[in-house]
């Protein structure tokens, strides 16, 4: 990381050997070794060098609120279990991008993910009995009746459920 200034998290990372600090500002041939870049200078000048040099190494590049200089973006990510839910403004409002994810991680919405086993393992049986279910129909069994069984640890319950549902 090459920064004149660190977060506490990101000295922490220093601290416990994870990040290696060059403690100054970017300077011309500082992507030489890197495969991938992150630019988070708030300077347009220093990030168009960055740009320019991470272009002519061909590599990947994400300039921190500048969509036009990226190769790449990255997602605000909210994860549970199997689900992985990335949310994406196209570098318009990274707020706004991780107010989603705050707004799902505490969301019940996002508790849905806890199905995901079961959902898998009814898709793999049906899948071996060549039997087929109308996506529509996939989505009105997903209840909040089933979320309760399985979060309540009764998964046989669950399952019955939610094949009997599927089936009919």
């Amino acid at each position: 990381m090459v920064s004149a200034e660190i977060t506490d998290g990101v000295r922490g990372l220093v601290d416990g050997g994870k990040v290696t600090w060059l403690q100054r500002d970017y300077e011309p041939g500082d992507l030489a070794e890197a495969f991938i870049a992150v630019a988070a200078t708030g300077d347009t000048m220093v990030s168009g060098e960055i740009a320019h040099e991470a272009e002519e190494r061909n590599m990947l590049l994400n300039v921190v609120d500048v969509t036009r200089l990226c190769t790449f973006i990255a997602p605000s990510v909210a994860r549970r279990g199997e689900v992985t839910v990335a949310t994406s403004t196209g570098g318009a409002s990274p707020a706004l991008a991780r107010k989603f994810r705050e707004e799902l991680t505490r969301s019940r919405i996002l508790e849905y993910a806890d199905l995901a086993p079961l959902l898998s393992d009814a898709r793999n049986e049906l899948k071996r009995n060549s039997i087929t279910v109308d996506p529509d129909h996939w989505q009105k069994c997903l209840t909040e009746e089933l979320l309760n069984a399985v979060q309540a640890g009764r998964a046989d319950d669950a399952r019955q459920t939610l094949m009997t549902n599927l089936l009919s």
